[in-house]
């Protein structure tokens, strides 16, 4: 019995001890098999390396808001810039520089070209300077892949109050011209500059060209008819519900609708002045209607008038003064923000008895004028032949032809529309190679250019035979 016994445990030690040992080889196979098909399975190491985020900051730039800056990172092309520019003068030599990467970027080396020799791997915390660009080389975790980006915080260069000036055309037309005037005018929803130009011989008539409005160096002549050979004031031309008009030295009065055919209106009294216009204003209850003006032969009297649209009858206003402008004035059509109408301004000129004006009128009817400057007011010399025009939310005066037939280059500007005016600063005058002149016309584009054409040194020359093209610099700065 006890051998029986004996026997019947041994055997269980021996079953229970295999399967021990059976346990322990399948581990082992299966580790091996794992092992041994590891080379048929394939682990790639990320290789994206891009920068994904970029800005700076420092506490003391922009009032601390320098990290607000947006930045465009180009993956393409490797450029990461602000599209627009840090203000004039902001010093960038010293900022902390914040970027994100992708997964797969394992070291960022860093060359700064304004320090020669920089060239480091970064930390991502240290500043750098930016006051000129600086490369930035990401290598991906497979020790090849590697991408370069050059990046560059945008400055403005310029002050941004300077006005900058270039002779954008030096040979405008190629003949003498004696008088020039250009206009704005728009043919099937495109704008064209409209030249008139009277020759040294003024028997031969009048010229016309136009040229696109973002162009104005290709000019293309255009035929004119109508207009009297000699006679025109081509100074006073004007626009006046969507037809120009224009005086002659013998009282007529010209119009065209298409810039080229022009007519003569019929009217009661002999025009020896064509003064301006302005639109209608119609605000709800407020209404304005349009008008051009004039001074008219009022039975041997001149006196203000005022034409209405329909250009049936002149409206007959007071006598004019004797020291309005007859001739040589700057004319300027204007919006008043205050009394919500439209205003019409004449600076500077010649008087009835030809003497020189250094003074500002205004209307809002167009036959009743008041007088801006004071009368004993002397913010500029007298003179004619003033380039007026609305510019950076100011009437801007500039140049023109003084006493002892003396041209000007000076600039002047009103931030109460004519009622003072103030000589401008250093920033904003014209360039040393810019003649002195004065009858030239002076437009401002969409870009918020102002353009020169043409202009006299005295009043005996013939009209210099270019244009010079200027705007103040920071109203080119994106917004």
């Amino acid at each position: 019995m006890f051998l029986l016994l004996w026997l019947y445990m041994q055997q269980t030690y021996f079953w229970m001890k295999n399967r021990i040992v059976l346990f322990v080889a399948g581990c082992i196979a299966l580790f091996l098999s794992s092992c041994l098909n590891s080379d048929d399975q394939e682990y790639e190491i990320p290789k994206d390396c891009q920068i994904t985020a970029f800005s700076v900051d420092h506490d003391s730039i922009l009032g601390g808001k320098l990290d607000t800056v947006k930045f465009v990172i180009d993956q393409v092309g490797g450029q990461i810039f602000n599209p627009d520019s840090l203000p004039y003068g902001t010093e960038v030599e010293k900022v902390v520089c914040t970027v994100s990467v992708a997964t797969g970027t394992y070291t960022i080396e860093v060359n700064q070209y304004a320090l020669p020799d920089s060239t480091f791997y970064w930390n991502r915390e240290d500043s750098l300077d930016f006051s000129k660009p600086v490369k930035f080389v990401t290598k991906a975790y497979d020790g090849i892949t590697t991408k370069v980006y050059i990046a560059k915080i945008n400055v403005h260069q310029v002050v941004p109050d300077s006005m900058s000036w270039e002779l954008y055309d030096p040979s405008l037309l190629g003949f003498p011209v004696k008088e020039q005037k250009v206009v704005t005018w728009s043919e099937e929803n495109n704008e064209y500059y409209y030249m008139y130009a009277q020759g040294t011989d003024a028997s031969k008539g009048y010229s016309l060209y136009k040229s696109s409005v973002s162009d104005a160096k290709s000019w293309t002549e255009l035929t004119l008819n109508g207009l009297p050979a000699g006679e025109v004031r081509l100074s006073q031309m004007t626009e006046y519900e969507d037809a120009l008009f224009v005086p002659t030295t013998k009282g007529a009065l010209y119009r065209s609708v298409n810039g080229q055919d022009w007519t003569l209106v019929e009217q009661n009294y002999s025009v020896k002045t064509l003064l301006g216009a302005i639109e209608a204003v119609n605000d709800g209850s407020l209404k304005q209607p349009s008008f051009l003006s004039a001074i008219v032969d009022n039975n041997g009297m001149l006196s203000f008038a005022s034409l209405n649209k329909d250009l049936k009858e002149w409206q007959i206003g007071e006598a004019v003064y004797d020291n309005f402008p007859i001739t040589g004035f700057g004319s300027l059509a204007s919006y008043s923000t205050s009394s919500k109408q439209n205003n019409l301004t004449v600076v500077a000129g010649k008087d009835k008895n030809g003497k020189l004006l250094n003074s500002a009128w205004s209307t809002m009817n167009g036959y009743q004028w008041v007088l801006l400057t004071d009368i004993e007011s002397n913010y500029f010399d007298k003179r004619e032949g003033v380039m007026l025009s609305a510019y950076d939310d100011k009437f801007c005066l500039i140049g023109g032809i003084g006493e002892s037939n003396k041209a000007f280059k000076d600039i002047y500007f009103s931030i109460d529309r004519g009622v003072t005016w103030t000589l401008s600063d250093t920033l904003t005058v014209m360039p040393e190679d810019y003649k002195a002149r004065g009858f030239a016309s002076v437009l401002v584009d969409k870009e918020k250019f102002m353009l020169i054409f043409g202009g006299k040194e005295n009043n005996n020359a013939n009209d210099l035979d270019q244009i010079w093209k200027g705007r103040i610099n920071r109203l080119g700065f994106k917004d």
